[in-house]
């Protein structure tokens, strides 16, 4: 009679069932855990992004769709083990118990990199006590079910590793799909932004190239033909023009050109020049106001119609020559060989690796180098100072990619020119802005 009332806690073979309570207890116990670290983790993310606006900003949001599946991933082995558990069936238990073994040894790594991540932020966590609480709580509740799910699943073993194998491989596979699907959409979503931006910067782009070939155009006659002075206008081309540059009004998208001469009050002799590109309209994105004149350097504006003149150089050659990280490197080659004089010649030990563009290739036995628009001439030591060396860059590209030719003297001075020649000791310094996107100090700014 005691085994009829009680068939339900004996196997066929007689053998006494563990009870569930506890397994489903932990169960539940890890779901609401689990539920209070993605809130508070939420939540916390909301508050740091609240109080720093722009901080992580452009990065890539997870579609909805994916979004469901990263929480059905674990939610659909979780519901299945809660039912499997719940049927009268030895076999059915034993399924429910090997999927909750799988789910939540799964789910223990998961726990143990949570917790780690917990002293690993970059930014404090306003909800770190409770997000550790809810890792420590599942982690128990992780360790409570491994345990009762390998007493359930004795009933009979076979179906609980099978389902606890199958249950191990379909996680692995959905975080490896899901990751590889989210790491996709990223990149096209990064694509369409580089798209975006290029399409965006297009009209500025090519704005600032027709006012740097107009410009190389207008000293490079001028240095064959210093008499004559800059042209009065760019109406027409003069006849000894030396290259082939277009003169339309439209040459640019959304931007119009203009030519401004600047003659000499005693002479009457146009002897500087302002180059401009102005947007058609003001406070958009990308649409910079732009001015060359006879020193070479663009100067942009990028908050033009927005807000107050910020003037920069807008090709910040200087930085682009790779001058000063040769110079950096020179100095630490000498600093760490304990060396007193400069080399005579250079060598791939002594130019280094460490620059923001490109590594010089060196030619001419180490008296000249080379990167894509610009040349360097290495000048050693003079007689009685024998640590001091000079370096002169060169633009190659003229009117192209670069305006600017540089000469670091003797002495660390960084002079310039944007003459298509050579620059030496007698130019006048580089602008400091030359090298960063620091504002440019003094310049005459005559866009309106």
């Amino acid at each position: 009679m005691m085994t009829n009332l009680n068939s339900d806690s004996w196997d066929s073979d007689g053998n006494l069932l563990v009870p569930l309570h506890g397994i489903r207890i932990a169960l539940g116990l890890a779901f609401l855990a689990a539920g209070a670290f993605s809130w508070f983790t939420f939540i916390g993310d909301e508050q740091w992004h609240e109080h720093h606006p722009g901080a992580g900003a452009g990065g890539f949001v997870n579609p909805l769709w994916m979004s469901i599946l990263w929480i059905a991933l674990p939610l659909v082995p979780f519901v299945l083990s809660g039912l499997l558990l719940s049927a009268r069936s030895g076999q059915s238990k034993a399924a429910g118990a090997g999927i909750a073994a799988g789910l939540f040894a799964c789910g223990f790594i998961f726990a143990i990199a949570a917790f780690l991540s917990l002293f690993l932020r970059f930014f404090p966590d306003p909800y770190v006590w409770e997000n550790m609480i809810a890792i420590l709580t599942f982690l128990a509740c992780s360790v409570w079910i491994l345990v009762s799910a390998f007493r359930v699943g004795k009933v009979s073993w076979g179906v609980f590793f099978l389902a606890a194998g199958t249950t191990l491989i379909c996680m692995a596979w959905g975080n490896k799909s899901l990751e590889s699907a989210a790491y996709r959409l990223d990149r096209q979503n990064e694509q369409r932004k580089a798209q975006a931006a290029i399409t965006t910067f297009e009209p500025v782009v090519e704005a600032q190239h027709q006012i740097t070939s107009l410009a190389g155009c207008l000293l490079l006659n001028h240095s064959i033909h210093p008499e004559d002075g800059y042209p009065s206008s760019l109406d027409q081309p003069q006849a000894n023009w030396p290259c082939g540059t277009k003169f339309a009004a439209n040459a640019v998208q959304e931007y119009t050109l203009s030519y401004v001469p600047l003659a000499d009050s005693a002479s009457g002799r146009v002897t500087e020049f302002h180059l401009i590109a102005i947007p058609v309209k003001k406070g958009i994105r990308g649409r910079y106001a732009l001015m060359v004149e006879s020193s070479g350097i663009v100067f942009s504006d990028p908050m033009w119609g927005i807000s107050s003149p910020y003037v920069r150089a807008a090709t910040s050659e200087g930085r682009a020559s790779e001058i000063e990280e040769l110079k950096g490197n020179l100095e630490h080659y000498m600093k760490n060989n304990g060396l007193a004089a400069a080399p005579l010649t250079l060598n791939a030990e002594a130019i280094g690796t460490a620059y923001g563009v490109q590594v010089p290739s060196i030619e001419d036995n180490g008296k000249r180098l080379e990167i894509k628009n610009y040349v360097f001439y290495y000048l050693a030591p003079k007689a009685g100072n024998p640590s001091r060396f000079a370096l002169s860059v060169q633009c190659q590209s003229y009117g192209q990619n670069c305006l600017r030719s540089y000469f670091l003297d003797y002495d660390g001075v960084l002079r310039a020119t944007g003459e298509p020649r050579q620059a030496t000791a007698d130019d006048p310094p580089a602008l400091e802005c030359e090298e960063s996107d620091s504002p440019c100090k003094d310049v005459v700014w005559p866009v309106p």
